[in-house]
């Protein structure tokens, strides 16, 4: 049988009106205006079809013939059976399952392949580094938000004192914990800091209406510097941001757009879970140290304002889970 189609020249876009005839003894005929040649089937190249593309047949001189029917040359060169890529190109069920495949392995890379790759590097890191990132985030905060605290030095002296007493009694920290005063113009808070620096603001102090009150404060950050959470919030945060940007392949604004809001999403995710596991550390230090949790749970009543609103967004959007929640939770 003849197959009719075109055959471009070795080295040339010419494009050359062709047929191909299979002979015997494993034998084929390609036929052109310039005139015949004939060779053996197994130093011709069949290079499957891909997709919906022809079938092309690539000659030692580097010449190709591309037929007019892909199926009849197939059929005449005993190629019925495709390969497995051919057969799933078209299957469209074989292609909706694929990319449910891939959807579930990119959820469970997102879920659990990052979070773990995240503990694995916040443990090979050097020390120096939750150090220098510590101490730039403080130097940050002190050029820009914080100012010096108000608060006597006898007063801060105290606090000290009791801050050194009660680390002494816990588990070691990957980092030595070291207590700082600042003053802030918003709520009463305080922070974790990489480097071990936990800051209080005078308000926090101020608010405090007992020593043990102010401790379960102290102990909920110490918990964050346990748990390396601020160093594990960076570094998950960077995989998140270089696998979408791996996985878009582009870094157009539209893509940022997203991106940046998936980030966030899912980082505040992870924060409303440390936060949870730093107030469980929290929670079991009160115990090992006074033998109850009444201070803590008092702490965070003082935290709600008096028309009972403990914070202005829902409570999805913020990271730390709301506040009568986690008095709940120490009420349990």
């Amino acid at each position: 049988m003849i197959i009719k189609g075109f055959c471009h020249p070795p080295r040339s876009a010419d494009k050359l009106a062709a047929s191909v005839m299979l002979l015997s003894e494993g034998r084929l005929q390609l036929s052109t205006a310039q005139g015949h040649q004939v060779l053996l089937l197994e130093t011709v190249n069949i290079n499957e079809p891909l997709g919906r593309l022809p079938i092309r047949l690539s000659f030692p001189d580097g010449s190709q013939f591309i037929p007019d029917d892909s199926q009849l040359l197939e059929g005449v060169l005993k190629a019925r059976e495709r390969t497995w890529l051919h057969r799933v190109e078209r299957n469209l069920p074989a292609i909706a399952s694929s990319l449910v495949l891939m959807g579930l392995l990119f959820a469970l890379f997102f879920t659990h392949g990052i979070p773990w790759l995240t503990s694995g590097i916040v443990k090979a890191l050097p020390q120096q580094v939750p150090v220098l990132v510590g101490q730039h985030v403080m130097q940050t905060l002190d050029d820009n938000v914080l100012t010096p605290s108000e608060l006597s030095v006898a007063q801060q002296a105290l606090i000290k004192q009791r801050f050194h007493t009660m680390v002494a009694q816990l588990p070691p920290m990957p980092v030595k914990p070291q207590l700082h005063f600042r003053r802030w113009h918003a709520r009463p808070n305080a922070l974790a800091l990489s480097d071990g620096s936990i800051v209080v603001f005078d308000a926090l102090v101020a608010l405090a209406k007992t020593p043990e009150q102010l401790d379960s404060i102290l102990l909920h950050e110490l918990g964050h510097l346990h748990y390396q959470h601020v160093m594990k919030s960076i570094v998950r945060s960077s995989l998140l941001s270089a696998s979408v940007a791996v996985l878009t392949g582009e870094s157009t604004g539209l893509v940022d757009t997203y991106s940046g809001a998936g980030v966030f999403f899912v980082t505040q995710g992870y924060s409303r879970k440390a936060e949870l596991e730093a107030d469980e550390f929290a929670v079991k230090s009160m115990f090992d140290l006074y033998g109850t949790t009444e201070p803590m749970q008092q702490m965070l009543q003082l935290f709600i304002t008096p028309n009972g609103i403990a914070n202005e967004l829902p409570e999805w959007m913020n990271t730390h889970p709301a506040l009568e929640t986690r008095i709940e939770r120490l009420g349990e």
